[in-house]
């Protein structure tokens, strides 16, 4: 099955790319760029509905992952 990337989400990546080079560019670690694009994005969220759930989808990343095998 082939699946289609919309070529918006990549232009989308290449934007926060950006954003992290740079501000590694200013001192900043990897995780701390990362970390403010995070908190400043959530900020940024009006609808109060909205922000909770990218919370919780956060929040499932963070998760630790089992490993079965």
């Amino acid at each position: 099955m082939k699946t289609t990337i919309d070529p918006r989400q990549t232009q989308a990546r290449e934007i926060i790319e950006d954003a992290i080079r740079r501000l590694r560019a200013m001192g900043m670690t990897a995780d701390g760029a990362a970390s403010l694009l995070c908190i400043q994005g959530a900020l940024r969220v009006e609808d109060m509905a909205k922000r909770k759930s990218n919370v919780k989808t956060v929040a499932q990343f963070a998760e630790d992952v089992v490993d079965d095998a």
